[in-house]
């Protein structure tokens, strides 16, 4: 007999995965291979014996992928030694797991149960999967199988098939795309030279909601893009817009002609630009100016021009498209951001040789948020306020609060957030996804005698948990920590005991350095959240969890939600007693600074732990993107600076006036 079940996918926050998981609600559904343990009810397992000793799950995985990763908790329950589990994927036998010690505990009835997490890749490129577990011996041997996750290898976002995660490794691409002989990369031609995921294709323009990002070479949701408004599409309203010739304003009104069946508004002259005013821009937020030039009857190359209010740029297209008929032109797709003002003043002209014509129509002009479903801006990148529905964390906009953080009316404080001057060190095991327990903390947390991936219990995955005899010990080392006065440690711990004697007797120390912070007494599978402080000044740290069991127990511990955070000296002082400028005990000196603050153009990087040039043209700013006053030569918008004559020196970053001649 076997049994079919359909695994559903989820969105997992940690790296962007994308996780198939299945048997991992807190509670299975009763059946009658459902299994609960009678110490610790709250683990339950589906179960394999000599009655049933087969289980397919089948699934489909939407993306693209070159191989999978399967991760699945094992109980193994009886005579398990040396008997092996056969794995099969798409009916082919990939692996078979067996163990050759007995490290059992009576956690689950009366019969000792060992708890492993049984991890294979495996190359694999299909839609459809199917994954079989099947016991070889089934005399005195029983499998409880519990939380599978299957995680896909993804292709680069380019590739439709592929044989590993590169751009350059495509087996096949989307429609209209074709693999380069010469990069083995997919290429959309000049005539749609978009790629669209979305669409599954190649395609002549982004979306109005989209972007084409030049680093990813491929067109990009823009979920901080607001006040979205397209002129010359359909509709041809020519309201708010206006022509200027010779400094003289003319109206625009039905200034449009039909070229090979496209509607064009033009045939400009290089004297005449066209121009319009964009209003309701807020603070901190940037302007979006895209449009489809069209060149007429010209010799040279085109210079293409916006200049919103003071501050006008040559933009450099995206793409150009040439038709060759001969009513033909040559089409330039253009996209440009500059710092948005409450109204904006736009301006856009075409330059190049007498004789040249030259129109435009598909024109969106939007706003970019600082961040998304912000309501009011701090900086370029920082929301202060977010709008309703939506919770503020820690400058972005958020539906609910993550780990870490509280809610407080309508803002997640982060556990750095509750006291002064905190950032953290570490932050692990804080989601159930196998994988990120590997990427995020095992190859960085010492463990003796411990099975790497946890234990899954109660719908929650805790480092350590379940675990043979003998004490555990868990060891994180830490260097080069930035300047601080006290070290803080949040988690939390549960304990497992299988005797009948008092289980307050054992305990888990935690230590710092060589010097034991606290000791937790053991509280049968209860969670409890643990909070430690201690000063602490030393660039090396390091934390040391451990079980001091009584004589003939079965005990153990886990780890969930941990966080290590430090409380930061004030900037540029190496040694402190406290967060404040008079708590310091010795300054760091450096060439960008003076009188224990950086000199002016540059900024306090926490992370680099020194002064940090400013944006260019910058004297003063909030952060590396956001400037608060520019430099005398160099003209502010927003905040942000620009040089409007004469250029920038690449060696001293300063405004040179005139151009050198030549």
């Amino acid at each position: 007999m076997q049994l079919i079940l359909v695994i559903f996918g989820i969105l997992a926050c940690m790296n962007a995965l994308k996780v198939y998981q299945e048997l991992s609600d807190p509670s299975l559904t009763p059946s009658s291979n459902i299994m609960r343990c009678s110490i610790l009810s709250q683990i339950d397992y589906y179960y394999l014996s000599s009655i049933q000793p087969t289980v397919n799950y089948q699934m489909s995985i939407a993306e693209s992928h070159y191989a999978v990763d399967i991760f699945v908790d094992f109980y193994l329950i009886g005579e398990f030694v040396n008997k092996p589990i056969n794995i099969l994927l798409d009916n082919i036998l990939i692996d078979q797991y067996s163990v050759r010690y007995d490290y059992s505990v009576p956690f689950c009835d009366t019969l000792p149960t060992q708890v492993s997490t049984y991890f294979k890749s495996y190359i694999h490129y299909q839609r459809d999967l199917n994954l079989a577990f099947q016991l070889e011996t089934q005399d005195g041997f029983s499998l409880g199988i519990r939380n599978i996750q299957i995680i896909p290898k993804l292709c680069h976002e380019s590739c439709t098939q592929c044989v590993g995660p590169q751009k350059n490794q495509c087996r096949s691409c989307y429609i209209g795309a074709q693999i380069s002989k010469k990069t083995n990369e997919c290429k959309c031609p000049s005539t749609s030279p978009y790629l669209s995921v979305q669409q599954n294709q190649c395609i002549k323009k982004c979306e109005v909601s989209e972007y084409f990002d030049q680093n990813l070479e491929r067109c990009i949701f823009d979920d901080k893009m607001e006040q979205v408004s397209q002129y010359f599409w359909g509709n041809y309203d020519f309201t708010g817009w206006s022509m200027i010739e010779n400094g003289v304003t003319q109206s625009l009104f039905n200034k449009f002609y039909m070229n090979m069946n496209v509607k064009i508004v033009g045939q400009f002259f290089v004297s005449q630009s066209i121009n319009y005013k964009f209003s309701n821009a807020f603070y901190y937020h940037s302007l979006r100016i895209r449009a489809d030039i069209y060149i007429f009857k010209s010799q040279l190359p085109p210079s293409i021009f916006v200049q919103v209010d003071k501050i006008q740029k040559l933009v450099t297209p995206l793409h150009s498209y040439n038709e060759t008929q001969s009513q033909g032109y040559i089409l330039y797709h253009i996209d440009y951001v500059i710092d948005a003002l409450p109204i904006s003043n736009i301006t856009i002209s075409v330059d190049s040789d007498e004789n040249i014509q030259w129109g435009i129509n598909q024109i969106i002009i939007n706003t970019v948020n600082c961040q998304a479903n912000c309501n009011s801006c701090k900086s370029k990148l920082v929301c202060n306020t977010c709008k309703a529905g939506y919770y503020l964390y820690q400058g972005s906009c958020v539906t609910s609060c993550p780990s870490y953080s509280k809610l407080e009316g309508q803002v997640c404080k982060d556990a750095t957030e509750q006291y002064p001057s905190t950032t953290y060190l570490m932050r692990a095991f804080d989601d159930n996804i196998i994988s990120n327990f590997i990427v995020k903390n095992t190859r960085s947390i010492n463990s003796f005698y411990q099975n790497q991936f946890g234990t899954f219990f109660n719908g929650v995955r805790y480092f350590g948990g379940l675990k043979d005899k003998g004490n555990q010990f868990f060891q994180k080392q830490f260097t080069n920590v930035a300047p601080h006065y006290k070290i803080l440690i949040q988690l939390n711990l549960i304990t497992f005991e299988f005797t009948s004697l008092n289980y307050s007797s054992n305990v888990v120390s935690i230590s710092i350095d060589t010097q034991t912070a606290t000791k937790i007494n053991s509280s049968q599978s209860q969670i409890q959240q643990v909070s430690v402080e201690q000063v602490h000044s030393s660039n090396n740290l390091t934390l040391v969890m451990m079980s001091v069991s009584q004589p003939n127990t079965y005990f153990s511990f886990g780890i969930s939600n941990l966080n290590v955070m430090i409380q930061r000296c004030a900037p540029l002082c190496r040694t402190c007693i406290g967060p404040n400028q008079n708590d310091c005990t010795e300054w760091i000196i450096e060439q960008n600074s003076q009188n224990q603050n950086c000199n002016n153009g540059f900024i306090f990087d926490i992370e680099q732990q020194k002064c940090v040039l400013c944006p260019l043209g910058c004297q003063k700013c909030l952060d590396q993107v956001t400037c608060l006053k520019c430099e005398d030569t160099f003209t502010q918008q927003g905040s942000s600076c620009y040089c409007l004559n004469g250029y920038v020196d690449e060696f001293t970053l300063d405004r040179i006036a005139n151009p050198p001649s030549s």
